[in-house]
């Protein structure tokens, strides 16, 4: 084997089609549950204006500031590969006035996003999302169904047993005041700040909450509670959420140091986690966004959404083999070529995975292949069979042989596999 001329770029990741299958089945998985929850497709673009995601994520992220994939292209355009989804799906609700012809609008999304962070296990610079976003609705009964229908989706790839952290970051006045508690708060030991949360205590002390550089992440266990000064409102709305979750068998617990990386957050904010060999593993996380949507240019409409990373959703999965053929076709000699091409043709309409060997080797090396590709079932075009109009069908799962017309070949197969 050569040496390739060139390699995969650094942080990216090649799905093979030896593990594609995976990535099908739960995204298959991912499709039926938001559906039976009446959510829709919408199909965004990679590309979006560089000043979508400044405005909604916030210039003081570390996505925005230090991650995004931007660039100048030959129009003069600041363009940016998207490095989430629910910016993009809502300039796509304003631009086209969804909110005019659906007052309650419910959405979903899968594909892949951009960032430019340090690359690491379950971690990379192009990663896949599968989101969900609803507009129109106030909380908290929405923001409760949403959590869920990712716990039901994720009980049904067998990471059941799903624990919601959540927590409320407060509107309006509670919000301004609770950032000037922040301010105050690491204000006083300024000097034991990293270079990043000396820039965040100015521009979003809430950021603060979610620095993991060690001296700063101390700071956090006696900074003050944002449930120390919500009002009733606010209280109420944490508590019936947290009810229904109950209700639905959701195992959620309160932090109430819970931040989440982007600025358009308001109100309740969630992550979730699920158990995996390495320990307990935060797999999706979302909130509410009522802001956004009159941040970019809409009318007041109250919003929730989540994103679910779909690499350490995989990575918590055990491994599991492609789906296996039903059937194969050994085509030992030129002559059965098109009684083998007919037989497939007539396998692969009524539903079943059916292949053969195109080097068309020795008929050792032709079982060979059907063996390693796990079929069930193995139809042998010998000159035999060609002369009687027959086939021989071999039976992998539990042996024997047996000789039936070419006509009925593909019918048999489908009998013993009870299709």
């Amino acid at each position: 084997m050569g040496k390739p001329v060139y390699q995969k770029v650094r942080g990216m990741h090649d799905i093979l089609p030896d593990a594609s299958h995976r990535w099908e089945a739960v995204e298959a998985a991912y499709r039926e549950v938001v559906g039976l929850y009446n959510y829709r497709e919408i199909r965004n673009p990679l590309l979006e204006d560089t000043g979508l995601f400044q405005r909604s994520i916030g210039d003081d992220t570390d996505i925005v500031g230090k991650e995004m994939y931007s660039f100048t292209d030959a129009g003069g355009d600041e363009l940016t590969l998207r490095p989430e989804g629910t910016a993009g799906v809502v300039r796509a609700y304003v631009e086209h006035s969804i909110a005019a012809v659906e007052a309650v609008t419910k959405c979903y999304y899968i594909g892949p996003m951009f960032r430019r962070e340090r690359p690491q296990k379950g971690r990379y610079r192009q990663f896949h999302q599968a989101g969900a976003e609803i507009f129109g609705a106030p909380p908290p009964v929405v923001d409760a169904e949403q959590v869920v229908m990712l716990a039901e989706f994720l009980d049904r790839i067998g990471l059941g047993g799903a624990v919601v952290l959540f927590n409320h970051l407060g509107s309006g006045e509670t919000r301004r005041r609770y950032r000037q508690l922040l301010s105050e708060h690491y204000g006083a030991r300024r000097s034991e700040l990293c270079t990043d949360c000396v820039r965040r205590l100015e521009t979003n002390p809430l950021r603060l909450l979610d620095c993991k550089v060690e001296s700063c992440a101390k700071m956090k266990g006696d900074a003050p509670k944002m449930r120390e000064i919500l009002d009733g409102a606010d209280l109420s709305l944490l508590e019936r959420f947290r009810s229904l979750l109950h209700a639905a068998g959701v195992e959620a617990r309160e932090d109430d140091r819970l931040v989440r990386g982007l600025d358009y957050y308001t109100g309740i904010v969630y992550e979730v986690e699920v158990e995996a060999e390495r320990g307990s593993v935060v797999v999706a996380g979302g909130g509410r966004y009522d802001d956004l949507v009159a941040g970019l240019g809409g009318s007041e409409t109250p919003a929730a959404g989540f994103a679910i990373g779909l690499e350490r959703v995989l990575d918590c999965l055990p491994e599991s083999p492609p789906a296996s053929v039903d059937l194969f076709v050994l085509v030992p000699s030129p002559e059965a070529e098109a009684t083998a091409a007919s037989l497939l043709l007539e396998a692969r309409r009524a539903g079943l995975r059916a292949d053969l060997d195109p080097r068309a080797g020795s008929m050792k090396a032709q079982m060979k292949r059907a063996n390693k590709l796990g079929s069930a079932y193995v139809l042998i075009l010998g000159q035999k069979e060609l002369e009687a109009g027959t086939v021989a069908v071999k039976d992998m799962r539990e042996g024997g042989q047996v000789d039936v017309d070419v006509a009925a070949a593909v019918k048999h197969v489908l009998e013993r596999l009870g299709r």
